[in-house]
């Protein structure tokens, strides 16, 4: 059966201390309170660890290997993953050839792999064009040659994908379907929301509409991950505000169904 995540929010634990919910995995990905928050987490599900930074980063003094090691067998995570984003400001010039891009991130995938006591998954980012990511990062292609070149799985942000492709112009599911879908080890979800000022679509960790349903249950059709993430919710400023009990329960309930759905027909 696939199992079922979802990031940390103290309305998520008084959904479970009620029992009106069930979950398999807690998502934690806030550094700075991550000991505090295994803490919290430990009696009521393992933890999914989303700690790690991006793929184009070539200054590695800031991490303590070891320590996120510690972490990740403190959550008992069978994985962790590095967001396949490629920064401009990561380089010394602003002409970057695509194989430059995909050289850099090929051997940083490799070095966190190497450093990282579970599975390296590589998770799919969103573009935009004027920030963020650099285009071929988000590449089907060259996804699928980084997972096949380093032997690493993909964490399928679904999200993401909608983000891409609206920028892309291209369309969500001939994309999908050019990614390597048999290394789907673990899919996020939440909503999207336009832009309030510039109208493009925005990566907002809202709550998931019919689009997303839609999409998540197609790609359920064609991929066998092992859990299914809902990144809503959250601590601090940024996510208290995307923290609605009510609206965190009726999306688990619904994502449970899909699954279980997904299960009994495989």
């Amino acid at each position: 059966m696939v199992q079922l995540g979802c990031n940390y929010s103290p309305q998520l634990l008084s959904l479970l201390d009620k029992r009106a919910v069930t979950i398999d995995w807690i998502k934690l990905s806030k550094e700075d309170t991550v000991w505090k928050e295994i803490d919290i987490c430990r009696p009521y599900a393992p933890m999914l660890l989303h700690t790690l930074p991006h793929a184009s980063l070539t200054d590695f003094s800031a991490f303590d290997f070891p320590d996120i090691n510690k972490a990740v067998a403190a959550c008992k995570s069978p994985h962790i993953a590095l967001h396949l984003l490629a920064k401009q400001e990561d380089w010394d010039t602003d002409n970057i050839s695509d194989e430059e891009i995909i050289d850099r991130m090929l051997k940083n995938v490799l070095k966190w792999k190497a450093e990282m006591d579970v599975d390296l998954l590589i998770e799919n980012v969103p573009y935009y064009g004027f920030r963020g990511t650099l285009r071929p990062a988000t590449d089907p292609e060259v996804i699928t040659e980084i997972c096949e070149q380093a032997d690493v799985d993909l964490l399928l942000d679904l999200a993401h994908l909608r983000v891409a492709t609206w920028h892309r112009q291209e369309d969500p599911i001939e994309y999908l379907q050019k990614l390597p879908l048999d290394r789907v080890r673990e899919i996020h979800v939440c909503g999207l929301a336009p832009d309030p000022d510039k109208g493009h679509l925005r990566d907002r960790h809202l709550e998931m509409q019919d689009i997303d349903y839609e999409l998540l249950t197609r790609t359920l059709r064609i991929t066998n991950p092992k859990v299914v993430t809902l990144e809503y919710g959250g601590t601090g400023p940024k996510f208290e505000w995307r923290s609605e009990v009510d609206v965190l329960e009726r999306q688990l309930k619904q994502l449970s169904t899909i699954l279980k759905f997904k299960s009994s027909s495989t």
